[in-house]
Order: structure tokens, then C-alpha cells, then sequence
């Protein structure tokens, strides 16, 4: 549960007081943050914070974290080799090693969004569309907001080379039904998550009526950018969205941040955790696993719908530090205490070795593992949306893996 009362938003981090960020015209904005918890009395992670010369550094406070070392040197090269060998952008399919187009949409269709379903979103219900990757468009009621919002062609500082895209986003931003937003969550700054493109486009649509939501040390990286409705947070931290009944908290995840060679770890990470009169919704960003979800359960279960990362896992020895593979996930899934969950994070970029249909299958044999009910975390099909009231899910998504049954049905 959130405790403390509202105070004024200088708060402390490390002994280092500081103010979040506000915005020209906010109504009393620097009274509406809630304090994070007490770390020595709750037991909760925090960030290490390190003191350094190229400036303040985060780091992750658990002993299942490690940095890259000289024994990664070899797999990072063998996978860079495997990324220019199919051509700078990666993927391939279990059932076909250099996938066409067509194999791409045969094996991720794309389910047109019917808006007028997806935006009659009941007042008493959470749901999530699938938009791509780590991107969702959620609402909690009537409150609408847009995760890691990346709607380019490549996750990547330019456009012409990096991971490529094998499913277009789900939902278009000049498309003129594409609904008003209220706010946009970031996890953390890597360029699958943080895209500079999508973030102008956003802020051409919506201007500063669009509040973001980012993590400590990234405010800055907006503003530059024109954006100034934007608001930064540590972990454990949060504050409602204006009088909306709906407050956001900054939750710990297990991972890193950089955009260039000399900022790693120079702005946080980690996760969102979303709650309103119609039930919680929970945005995983990027992580590994570590202590910290059983954490995050103990303080907030039972969550109606949790959006968690499910692909970018191979190989194995070298991703089990940043990133879950499905196994892990279901976990998180367990210790946050999630009622129903839908995968992420995969099926979109060719980021690491796996196939990129290799996520779904993974899960669904880990979610049978586990003793979880089938439909308690699953991955859906671009464009398509779940929607979760009265701890049911009330509609019927399409989902991936794609069966031959399920299409002749």
C-alpha cells in the first residue's frame, strides 16, 4: 500500500535534496508529490547512487546484477557478427532461417484497431492495446496513456541502420481517430524504449497537455527537446495525475540506461506501477529478475493487469542480467501478484539471438510449468487489446503464437 502523506516535492536521494520537475502553469505541482517509502523501515531497494568524475552514476543494488566483463567481449562479437550477417537489422523464425515479409506477417498478422471498441473502454475496467515491443496504449476507466512510446521504422540513434522493425506499429499517430492521451510513462532511455521521433510527434499532437512520466535524471533530455510537462521520480516515488483519481508510482527494476558512449547509468530505470478506481496496471519496462518484485507485491498486490518483458533473453549467460527470459517473467508475474499479465518486449525487434517467435512459445510452456491457468499471461497479437473488470478478463483477444486452430476458428 502507499504510504506517507503528500509533501512538497524536494525530496532526498542520497542525502542530496532535489525538486521534480514541474511545468509553466502547473496547478500546485510541487505539492503533489508523494515521498518514496522509507527504505530503512520498509527493507526496499533503492539505487545505488555513485559519485564519479564524468558526474552522478545509478547503479542497481542487488547481488544478481552484473556489468559486462572481458567474457563477454566473445559473445557480444559472435552476436554482432550474427546481426550484419542477416543484414544489420537481425530476425529469423523457428520454421525459417531468413524469413521473408511474408513469413513475417504470416507469423505476427496484424489485427486492424477497431477504435470504437477499444476507446468504449468501460469506467470500471483496465485494458491494454498492444501497440508493439514495449509499447501500449492503457487505460484505467476513462485515463488513457501510452508506454515506451516507439512508432519509428528502427530502435536505434539513426534511421538508416540498427534493429529494424518486422511488424509496423499497431496504431498510427496521425491516424485522426488516434484518441487524446493524458500522460506517457518511460521506462528507462535505450533506444527501443526512448525514441526521439515518436516523442516529437507525441508533443506535435498534444503539446503540453501531454504530461511524461520518466525516471530520475532524464527530465533534462525533454526539455532540450522542447517538452517541459514532464515530471521525474526515483524509485518507490509517486504522485497523482493532477485530479484524475489516478496516481503513478516508480517502482525498481533490474537493468541500465545509456544513449552514447559516455553516459551509462547517468539517468534511472525501472518500472510504473498505474492505479485508479478501476484497478491497477502495471508497466515492466526492461528488466531482469531480482528481489525487488517481491517487493513491489508486498506493497501493491493484487494488480488487475501487469504488462511485463518477455523476449531479448539469448544467449543466456550474457542477457540474464538486464534482461527476463519467459520463465523469469512468470515469476515476476507470481511475486507481484498479477492477476492476469500480457507479454512484452518481443515479436517486434530483433534485438538478441532468439527467434523472434521463440517468446510466446517459451511462455506459454513456462506459464504451464508454473500450474497458471493458460490465459493468465499471454502474449497478444499486435493491435490486439485485453481488457480485465471484476478480476475477469470480459473480452477475446487473438494471441501468438498463431495455431492453426485458432485461425480456423
Amino acid at each position: 500500500m502507499l504510504r506517507g502523506a503528500r509533501r512538497l516535492a524536494s525530496t532526498a536521494l542520497g542525502g542530496r535534496a532535489r525538486r521534480l520537475c514541474t511545468w509553466p502553469g502547473s496547478p500546485d505541482a510541487v505539492t503533489s508529490v508523494l515521498p518514496p517509502m522509507d527504505a530503512e523501515k520498509d527493507g526496499l531497494s533503492r539505487p545505488v547512487v555513485e559519485k564519479g568524475p564524468l558526474g552522478t552514476r545509478f547503479n542497481n543494488p542487488w547481488s544478481t546484477w552484473r556489468e559486462w566483463g572481458i567474457r563477454d567481449a566473445a559473445i557480444i562479437a559472435a552476436t554482432l557478427r550474427e546481426f550484419v550477417k542477416e543484414g544489420g537489422s537481425g530476425g529469423w523464425l523457428l520454421e525459417e532461417k531468413k524469413p521473408t515479409a511474408a513469413d513475417f506477417r504470416q507469423t505476427f498478422p496484424l489485427t486492424p484497431v477497431d477504435w470504437s471498441t477499444v476507446t468504449a473502454c468501460p469506467k470500471d475496467a483496465v485494458q491494454a492495446l498492444w501497440v508493439g515491443h514495449a509499447t501500449a496504449l492503457v487505460q484505467i476507466g476513462d485515463v488513457r496513456f501510452i508506454t515506451d512510446p516507439v512508432f519509428s521504422d528502427r530502435c536505434s540513434p539513426t534511421q538508416w541502420m540498427g534493429p529494424k522493425r518486422v511488424v509496423p506499429p499497431a496504431v498510427d499517430l496521425d491516424d485522426p481517430q488516434f484518441p487524446k492521451l493524458d500522460f506517457v510513462v518511460i521506462s528507462h532511455n535505450h533506444y527501443d524504449h526512448l525514441d526521439r521521433n515518436s516523442v516529437a510527434g507525441l508533443h506535435r499532437k498534444f503539446g503540453d497537455d501531454l504530461a511524461w512520466y520518466v525516471p530520475m535524471g532524464l527530465a533534462s533530455w525533454f526539455r532540450s527537446r522542447g517538452v517541459s510537462n514532464v515530471t521525474e521520480l526515483t524509485w518507490w516515488e509517486g504522485l497523482p495525475h493532477g485530479d484524475s483519481g489516478v496516481s503513478l508510482r516508480f517502482l525498481p527494476t533490474q537493468h541500465w540506461s545509456a544513449r552514447s558512449l559516455t553516459d551509462r547509468r547517468s539517468t534511472l530505470w525501472g518500472s510504473w506501477l498505474v492505479t485508479g478506481p478501476a484497478g491497477r496496471v502495471y508497466f515492466g519496462g526492461d528488466t531482469a529478475y531480482c528481489p525487488a518484485f517481491k517487493q513491489i507485491g508486498q506493497e501493491h498486490a493484487p494488480i488487475d493487469l501487469a504488462l511485463i518483458p518477455v523476449g531479448a533473453y539469448l544467449p543466456r549467460e550474457f542477457m540474464r542480467p538486464q534482461h527476463v527470459d519467459p520463465e523469469e517473467a512468470v515469476k515476476i508475474h507470481q511475486d507481484i501478484g498479477a492477476r492476469f499479465s500480457m507479454g512484452i518486449h518481443c515479436c517486434t525487434f530483433a534485438l538478441t539471438t532468439e527467434a523472434l517467435d521463440q517468446p510466446p512459445r517459451d511462455l506459454e510452456a513456462a506459464v504451464s510449468a508454473a500450474g497458471l491457468s493458460p490465459d493468465a499471461f499471454v502474449v497478444l497479437r499486435h493491435g490486439e487489446h485485453i481488457r480485465v473488470a471484476g478480476g475477469r478478463v470480459t473480452n477475446t483477444p487473438k494471441l501468438l503464437p498463431v495455431s492453426e486452430q485458432a485461425e480456423d476458428g
